[in-house]
């Protein structure tokens, strides 16, 4: 009774919020996609920080962790390095000229600097791919720590979760998902580091982290350093690993943030934010969670034992093996605090992703490609519906293809994002890259990325070298350098639209 009363408390909350939102929001299509491009720093910070926290970094990367030793923490160091990157770099470039030409969203700008309207298709169909089926990832993520808290199906939790983000989403906008990023990211941290304090003070009294790392060490020292247990973690796959990291300046929900910064001074700081807080302060609580807290509270034969037991692949029962030592760690009342902070988790991501992908449903399919002289009203309409049509058909997807909750993200999901990082960053830095490049060059990464993903031999995927990510972007960079070059350069126009101009601006700026 206490659980459901909680979760009842919990989505009203949220919801409330929401109605909020659409109460004070200006219903114009800028406002509910980009917040009005009035998010401050701070707002930013929570914004951007718990866009990437989520039923992830709470299950899948602590289970990853517990199975595979701590080999898989350089995919982490390497997305911190990634999104300092983009703020330094390209963030302020994509910020300028969004606010300049009135874009809406990260496609539309590349789809105008190439002058291509199949780019436009191109890369929307192919971020959408990649970005919805993540999205159902959150749900399942709150599923499974529901199923483990309480013992009932995971498919209530999901359901509770999906309901969540499509009244969030479809209400409150851009504004109100980065505003609740705060409220939730407070229950999320607190939620987080609380329950690994406690349960360090319980199951470990006479050393804490210490006493944890002893006990490892006698019972399975290869699960405190690389290559892991399984052998899996050699040199060459830890420096893909944080290359693969690398590449988190090209996922779409993170690059759409800065197009809602209030000014450029946003982008002096956020990195730093980023490096310290972020990396720091944030993401050791859920290492430490997984590669020494729950490994020394639960023996990963005993998990494999229960994992058999319940019909399930061991991976599977890692994701949630957080939540399992909390529940039997710990009073029932924190362990459902504990998932209230897994479903703000899963809630902050998804809503952000979600917004991110009915943008590019209603301003770069829809308008972009058939409706050119929509109005605001006939965008936002769009984005809402979309809305409810995604979070449907990703849940449809995460239950019918689950799998390693981390594994997807790295494996599957930011390989595909990737596919358009050479055209966005020769885009917004290199004048000579042209249409023909971009389209060639996608297209070819595409191609070979879905290949090396769906060829497989003795259980081998053979067009894999050393990780999807790798070969597919390689490709995709050469033919969009190459092409590019043999073909005519963009006019005159684009160049001063897209670099002299955006080079006065943020010049203009910096002097104000």
């Amino acid at each position: 009774m206490f659980t459901i009363l909680s979760l009842t408390v919990f989505g009203a909350v949220i919801v409330l919020m929401a109605v909020y939102g659409y109460r004070i929001s200006a219903k114009t299509a800028e406002d509910y996609m980009l917040g009005g491009r009035t998010i401050g720093v701070v707002v930013m910070f929570f914004f951007v920080l718990f866009a990437i926290s989520s039923a992830w970094t709470f299950y899948g990367f602590p289970g990853l962790l517990y199975t595979q030793g701590p080999g898989y923490v350089m995919f982490i160091w390497g997305s911190v390095a990634g999104f300092a990157g983009l703020y330094m770099f390209f963030g302020p470039r994509l910020w300028a000229l969004a606010k300049i030409n009135r874009f809406l969203s990260p496609v539309e700008v590349l789809s105008e600097r190439y002058e291509s309207k199949a780019l436009r298709f191109i890369l929307s169909f192919s971020i959408l791919a990649f970005i919805v089926p993540y999205i159902g990832i959150q749900p399942l993520g709150v599923g499974a720590g529901f199923e483990a808290l309480t013992g009932y199906p995971a498919v209530w939790g999901a359901v509770y979760t999906a309901v969540i983000l499509i009244v969030l989403v479809l209400l409150g906008g851009m504004r109100i998902v980065a505003w609740v990023n705060i409220f939730l990211g407070v229950v999320y941290m607190t939620a987080l580091l609380g329950s690994l304090i406690w349960v360090v003070a319980k199951l470990f009294p006479d050393g804490g982290l210490v006493q944890a790392v002893a006990i490892l060490k006698e019972r399975s020292p290869e699960i405190l350093s690389s290559p892991g247990p399984n052998g899996h973690y050699t040199s060459i796959v830890l420096a893909g690993t944080f290359v693969v990291g690398l590449l988190a300046f090209s996922w779409p929900h993170v690059a759409i943030g800065c197009m809602t910064a209030r000014d450029k001074s946003l982008f002096k700081w956020f990195p730093l934010l980023i490096f310290v807080f972020g990396g720091l302060f944030f993401y050791i609580v859920p290492f430490l969670w997984g590669s020494i807290v729950a490994p020394a509270a639960i023996p990963v034969g005993e998990l494999a034992a229960e994992a058999a037991r319940n019909g399930v692949g061991l991976q599977t029962e890692a994701d949630r093996v957080v939540q399992t030592v909390i529940t039997r760690t710990l009073p029932s009342w924190f362990g459902v605090y504990v998932l209230l902070g897994v479903i703000a988790a899963a809630v902050s991501t998804a809503s952000v992703q979600l917004m991110t992908s009915s943008v590019i449903v209603s301003r770069d399919v829809i308008q972009g490609l058939f409706r050119p002289n929509a109005t605001d009203r006939q965008i936002t309409g769009w984005a809402r519906w979309a809305v409810i049509v995604i979070v449907l058909a990703s849940l449809v997807i995460s239950f019918v293809s689950r799998g390693a909750m981390a594994l997807y993200l790295t494996d599957v999901s930011v390989p595909g994002f990737a596919q358009w990082a050479p055209a966005f960053v020769g885009g917004l830095l290199w004048k000579r890259g042209t249409k023909q490049g971009a389209i060639a060059g996608t297209v070819a990464g595409l191609v070979y990325l879905v290949l090396s993903l769906l060829v497989v031999v003795n259980g081998e995927r053979i067009l894999v070298i050393g990780h999807p990510v790798i070969p597919s972007l390689l490709i995709n960079t050469i033919v969009y350098l190459v092409v590019s070059k043999l073909t005519p350069r963009p006019s005159e126009q684009i160049e001063n639209q897209f670099f002299d101009e955006v080079d006065a601006y943020l010049k203009a700026e910096t002097g104000s």
